[in-house]
């Protein structure tokens, strides 16, 4: 055999060795490639899903706040149409209890704030305190009221130092025990209850808008 036929199979030999080579070389990069890929896939899907996560943690804490500052905002504006409603109740309760002052009907009911005082007080000396325009509508008939009235007390009508516009203040001598009749004190009482009923319907309303 000759030396250039010899060489040409050794070329060809290298080439076919050198092509086995490539090919091997060629899919181990192929399936290096995938790898890397995959990896990467696998770690971009892993991030989207922390990605996620966090913008969904955000979104629920931003509602959150949201919520809170709506519930803080709609409690603040019950809060005042709670008082208005109260000041405006109160307010009609005044202009009523002076239009009763000017009723015949007036008498009647200091006399049943004086029965019902003198019932709730053991003591059989008692004060009656009312102001100088009721001062001079009782004292003519006093006498005849408290025989009406109360006939087993023994009550001494007097002015009051307290400024109240209607009713009537019932005492003991000893000024220890005080039954407070006067208009004053029963819309201080009146508003307390009054508050609490309002308060309640609001807090019902408002629990019922935050259920929806």
């Amino acid at each position: 055999m000759s030396t250039n036929i010899q060489l040409e199979q050794l070329e060809n030999a290298i080439r076919k060795r050198a092509q086995v080579l490539a090919d091997s070389h060629l899919s181990d990069a192929q399936q290096q490639r995938e790898q890397i890929f995959a990896k990467n896939n696998k770690n971009l899907t892993k991030r989207e899903e922390r990605e996620t996560e966090i913008a969904k943690a955000a979104a629920e804490q931003e509602y959150r706040r949201l919520m809170q500052a709506s519930e803080i905002k709609m409690q603040a504006e019950l809060d005042q149409l709670r008082w208005k409603l109260v000041q405006s109740v109160m307010s009609n309760l005044h202009e009523h209890l002076k239009r009763c002052q000017q009723e015949e009907t007036y008498i009647t009911l200091l006399k049943q704030y004086l029965t019902n005082a003198a019932e709730q007080l053991e003591d059989k000396a008692l004060v009656v305190e009312v102001n100088n325009h009721d001062h001079d509508l009782l004292l003519p008939q006093w006498e005849a009221i408290v025989n009406e009235c109360v006939p087993d007390k023994h009550c001494t009508l007097s002015i009051s130092s307290q400024p109240f516009t209607g009713g009537m203040l019932v005492r003991n001598k000893a000024n220890r025990i005080r039954i407070n009749n006067t208009f004053e004190g029963l819309i201080a009482r009146m508003e307390n209850e009054l508050y609490q009923i309002i308060t309640a319907q609001l807090f019902a309303s408002a629990t019922s808008i935050r259920n929806i």
